[in-house]
């Protein structure tokens, strides 16, 4: 190795380890060590792979699912390899800043402009320190699951138990309650949905995600509104939170839209476990899914649903290798060809009745898999993926109080994209978010 090479392994270590004790320092020990252990294991594996030319890739286990079969399809179709090590969100922005990973993905949003205590990790400084750019790839609906105790049953005229809309309303006030008052039963908290065939008074069995997880960002930022709440138990992904929750009489707890399926199946559990939700934009209980010919589709009228949030290294070294793959799995195209109609009732000019989506199209892959892909008038494509003059604007809106203020050199991922591969991918510029939701 050359001197030059020599020192920059060691400045580049240095700077891993300043990164590492930044990421942890506001989390308890538990995830500290867990955190060390979760980057440890991504150097090795990155160690290796990257011997073998293996494109390395982490971050999310909720999205873990939908990366299994994509980057399968994507070898199968394009002869690439990508291994994709699920350590959760944590371990994604770390991992790419210091090149261990070549892309990320977090089950949460990231936040475009600086706020107190996010330890320089918002959209706007990994792009000003580190070039690293944000964009989301689909949604995914946050279910509140619960396994009713044994002599309790859902009054029939309902199809599941109700919440009142969340973000601070009365169903926050009341998964609070159910998360921090253990004399809380569930006659006390849902007599009035509830028949129970005996006087007993049956507590609450709750769970949440381990620390670092996106889907336990999601629910203290969304749902509950706060990090000081006790539970009965920790489980360490959506399998565990499934496996626990279809187990336990009196459980409750919250998964990612992905195992509607398994839940629905459930002879334990069944549709009537998954809890309905007024929002602050409708006057009835959704449910996250809306049944159409026989399918379980997304409902796009209910309330808990977060960005799948991916991040990537613009000065890493296989940036032009995995920028032909997030290409294809962003594309919005083959989706939109589904949809008859734009989000605002418009019609849709790329609609084509006859076209099918098959396995060779990455929306396959999501809709299979329980997350639903982004069309291009998407409000989540406009915003994240195609907004380059919007985050130089200095422009502001109601849900992000403090500017963008990207700097002038800023260009969005799907710019980079259509610039590199301008017969493939359409650049859909009458569509770039304006910081108005149609």
């Amino acid at each position: 190795m050359k001197p030059s090479e020599s020192t920059k392994v060691v400045d580049e270590k240095k700077n891993f380890f300043k990164r590492l004790v930044g990421e942890i320092s506001h989390h308890k020990m538990i995830t500290l060590i867990c955190l060390v252990l979760v980057l440890v294991i991504s150097i090795i594996i990155w160690t290796i792979a990257a011997a073998s030319n293996v494109i390395v890739a982490g971050g999310s286990t909720s999205i873990a699912q939908v990366m299994a079969s994509v980057t399968e399809q994507y070898k199968r179709d394009h002869k690439e390899d990508i291994l994709y090590n699920s350590l959760g969100s944590a371990a994604a922005r770390v991992s790419v800043t210091n090149r261990s990973y070549a892309f990320g993905f977090l089950s949460k949003d990231i936040p475009s402009s600086p706020q107190r205590g996010d330890n320089r990790g918002n959209a706007r400084q990994l792009w000003e320190d580190e070039r690293i750019g944000r964009f989301v790839i689909a949604r995914d609906y946050i279910i509140l699951i619960y396994h009713l105790p044994v002599d309790c049953e859902i009054k029939p005229e309902q199809e599941s138990l109700q919440f009142k809309s969340f973000d601070g309303g009365e169903g926050t006030k009341l998964i609070h309650q159910i998360y921090t008052n253990h004399n809380f039963t569930w006659q006390d908290v849902f007599g009035e949905q509830l028949v129970c065939s005996t006087g007993k008074k049956n507590k609450f069995y709750t769970l949440t995600r381990e620390s670092g997880s996106g889907t336990r960002d999601f629910f203290e930022s969304k749902v509950i509104q706060s990090k000081n709440y006790e539970t009965n138990q920790v489980v360490s992904s959506n399998g565990s939170m499934y496996q626990a929750i279809a187990t336990v009489p009196g459980s409750i707890g919250y998964i990612s839209f992905s195992y509607i399926r398994e839940i629905i199946n459930n002879k334990n559990l069944g549709k009537k476990a998954i809890a309905s939700i007024i929002g602050n934009k409708t006057t009835k209980p959704e449910l996250p899914y809306q049944i159409i010919d026989n399918n379980y589709e997304f409902n796009p009228a209910y309330s808990l649903t977060r960005p799948f949030t991916g991040i990537i290294n613009y000065q890493g070294n296989q940036f032009g290798r995995v920028l032909a793959f997030i290409a294809w799995m962003l594309d919005p195209l083959p989706y939109s060809k589904t949809k008859p109609k734009l989000r605002n009732g418009d019609n849709n000019p790329y609609y084509v009745p006859t076209f099918k989506l098959t396995e060779h199209d990455t929306a396959y892959w999501y809709i299979k898999e329980g997350e639903e892909p982004l069309t291009f008038d998407d409000i989540l494509f406009r915003k994240y993926n195609n907004n380059k003059n919007f985050a130089k604007s200095g422009q502001k809106i109601d849900d992000e109080k403090v500017p963008w203020n990207f700097n002038p050199d800023y260009k969005s991922l799907w710019d980079i994209i259509v610039e590199r591969f301008p017969e493939k991918y359409q650049l859909y510029c009458g569509y770039e978010y304006n910081g108005m939701e149609n």
